[in-house]
């Protein structure tokens, strides 16, 4: 009689504890290795987007100079029959953001004849500009809202670009003898406030520097929070000490100013320690700030767009701001 045989299925092997680890391991690793170029990939491009930016804003600065024979005025506090306004909402209808000044998205158009924060400009100022917003900036949308002795509060959403109107005397506390700035020379930027017989209007004409070579737009990114160096102080209107950058909201007139300046907003925060310089603090009237590393993005009056690396000679960098400072020209920057 013949026995049976039983037959075993075939073993399949599967995966040791040891090897599933070593997989992962390998995973985690290549991870570790991909996640800086991936980071890196973002930022160039959130840096191209930013320069983008910045050409698309000197562009509507170029068409507004040709449909009125002069460059914008930095703000027009003073200016007879005009309100208090940047430069910012002159440019609208050259940056295709027109119809926030025809009422495209709120009840009534710009005024640029009423204070930014007034109706009906209010509604306006509360609505996000892209152009103006560097996407490195971290947070995204962020609101200015200043509280004021009187209503409304000063209030609207914010922006990363400025003019820089000039260079401050007081840089010269930061500059050798031999290169300080003169108390008789111009040192205006290309994009000056109104001053009644002096500066009344901003002509081409009057960059002297040339216009390749002198800055018309800038990034002071972050604002109305406090940065310094890479350290964030969130914006304190009140209470002690109090923290603010001053100059956020994209339609404020506090938005331009000159550098050269260490002073904090109120003098219960400390004044601005660091080199003065690029990406050392974004508070009103110290120099220029990005999130870009090492770096922050310029365009020119020419329309060009530059990346000035922040270890830039400081005189140089003052130099490239006024527009008639008859400095030394600043070549390869």
């Amino acid at each position: 009689m013949r026995k049976s045989r039983r037959r075993t299925a075939p073993r399949v092997r599967g995966f040791t504890l040891i090897e599933l680890l070593v997989v992962m391991a390998i995973i985690a690793l290549l991870m570790a290795l991909l996640l800086p170029a991936v980071q890196s990939a973002r930022e160039a491009s959130r840096r191209m987007q930013c320069k983008d930016n910045l050409k698309e804003i000197a562009l509507a600065v170029h068409n507004f100079e040709e449909a009125n024979r002069e460059l914008p005025l930095a703000y027009t506090n003073d200016k007879p029959g005009f309100g208090w306004n940047n430069w910012a909402p002159f440019l609208l209808p050259y940056l295709s953001q027109d119809n926030l000044l025809k009422g495209g998205f709120v009840t009534a158009p710009y005024d640029v004849k009423i204070d930014w924060w007034k109706d009906p400009n209010r509604d306006l100022v509360r609505q996000a500009v892209r152009t103006f917003i560097c996407p490195s900036t971290p947070g995204d949308i962020r609101v200015q809202d200043k509280p004021e002795t009187a209503t409304p509060s000063k209030a609207g959403v914010c922006g990363d670009y400025f003019t820089p109107t000039g260079v401050h005397l007081d840089i010269n506390q930061w500059l050798p003898p031999s290169q300080q700035f003169a108390a008789g020379a111009d040192l205006r930027g290309s994009i000056c406030w109104y001053v009644p017989a002096e500066n009344e209007r901003n002509l081409m004409s009057d960059v002297r520097d040339g216009t390749a070579c002198t800055i018309m737009l800038a990034e002071c990114a972050g604002r109305e929070d406090v940065w310094r160096g890479r350290t964030k102080y969130p914006v304190k209107y009140t209470g002690t000490p109090r923290i603010r950058a001053r100059g956020g909201a994209w339609a404020t007139t506090d938005n331009p100013y000159e550098i050269g300046q260490r002073k904090a907003w109120h003098a219960s925060f400390d004044p601005i320690p660091g080199n003065l310089g690029i990406n050392n603090s974004n508070e009103w009237g110290h120099c220029f700030y990005s999130f870009h590393a090492g770096s922050a993005n310029f365009a020119f009056v020419d329309g060009s767009v530059h990346v000035l690396d922040q270890s830039i000679d400081l005189f140089t960098l003052g130099s490239l701001v006024t527009r008639a400072g008859n400095e030394p020209e600043a070549k390869d920057f």
